[in-house]
């Protein structure tokens, strides 16, 4: 029996409650979030067109707003409310510990093809243009589902599962002293090391690119422009890639690095646990960011809901004023889409 489970069978027979008002804000906040974008990606449809960008974002929506939904209903049936004795190794258990795995995967997955598109579309504008409709791009989303459904359900074979501190969730085994515990465990902290490294690498490249104006392949010009020179649209795009490196820096390489080292130590101490505890809460709320970072915070969609609020507070505005503000906050951006190759919405 590992620490953990000695752990959680000594000391919390009685399983503390998790619905609490931080965890229904997360759920809020992340329902709200994904479903705001969703409705944004699909009512621009006809302006992006579903190009392999707008298809990996819309698959990391859905993925995120699936495993919010899917641990707070998990949530609520392992607190004490719900009245269920669930155990170790149980087909809740089981079936909480693949959904982790594969939503978690998928995430980091897409989040990393992401940076890997907008690398290729700065630094390599003609292999992109050449390869950017060929089928298998297309249907990269589609790839990635299917590579992240077959490791989820790999772990169902070479993988042990255990509760996790504080004992009301369960995930796969990082505590064992048996090597063959977390086997499957190590092939999924070192998958998610190489992704998250290869997303913050490519991340900073196309930073350096758009800070050198570097020249890129438009999305919406079958052409290779110049990047924009408007310094609010490079502040944007800068922001995005900060915010991205954060969500990288702060909710995946830390849990990524806690589970390798706790699985090569010795020892587990109560304080190491609460530790990775804190890691697993921190990753979470990837689910929630990811869609204010890559939709909702865009300067373009910021842009338009001021417009649409200034428009609301003065509906006398006259149709010479009005047609100066659209120019000013509307068709500013919208010139953007065809000078930058960073891929709007």
């Amino acid at each position: 029996m590992s620490n953990i489970a000695k752990y959680c069978d000594g000391n919390f027979t009685d399983t503390t409650p998790d619905l609490t008002v931080s965890s229904g804000f997360y759920i809020g906040l992340g329902i709200i979030g994904n479903l705001i974008a969703l409705i944004l990606l699909v009512k621009q449809s006809t302006f992006h067109k579903w190009k392999v960008f707008y298809r990996l974002v819309l698959t990391l929506v859905c993925v995120d707003f699936a495993g919010i939904v899917i641990f707070g209903v998990i949530g609520v049936i392992e607190s004490p409310y719900s009245g269920l004795n669930w155990i170790d190794e149980g087909p809740l258990c089981k079936t909480e510990s693949v959904l982790i795995v594969f939503i978690s995967l998928t995430n980091i997955l897409i989040v990393t093809s992401i940076a890997i598109e907008r690398f290729l579309a700065l630094w390599h504008p003609y292999s992109y243009s050449s390869i950017k409709g060929h089928p298998l791009i297309m249907l990269s989303p589609l790839v990635i589902l299917i590579s992240t459904v077959v490791l989820a359900t790999l772990s169902l074979t070479i993988g042990h599962f255990e509760k996790i501190y504080p004992c009301n969730f369960c995930f796969i085994d990082i505590y064992s002293s048996r090597f063959m515990n977390y086997v499957f465990a190590f092939i999924y902290v070192i998958i998610g090391l190489i992704l998250a490294t290869v997303s913050i690498v490519m991340n900073i490249l196309v930073a350096i690119a758009l800070s050198r104006g570097q020249r890129g392949y438009s999305r919406q010009r079958e052409s290779r422009i110049y990047i924009s020179s408007d310094r609010r649209d490079y502040c944007g795009m800068l922001f995005q890639i900060v915010a991205i490196l954060g969500i990288l820096a702060v909710c995946w390489m830390p849990l990524m690095i806690n589970m390798l080292l706790t699985m090569v130590a010795s020892d587990t101490s109560e304080e190491d646990m609460k530790d990775s505890f804190l890691f697993f809460r921190l990753a979470r709320w990837a689910l929630v960011a990811d869609p204010w970072v890559y939709v909702l915070l865009r300067r373009e969609i910021i842009v338009n809901v001021c417009f649409f609020f200034k428009r609301q507070e003065r509906p006398r505005m006259t149709s010479s004023g009005d047609i100066a503000e659209r120019k000013s906050l509307v068709t500013a951006p919208d010139r953007d889409h065809n000078r930058t190759s960073y891929g709007t919405i």
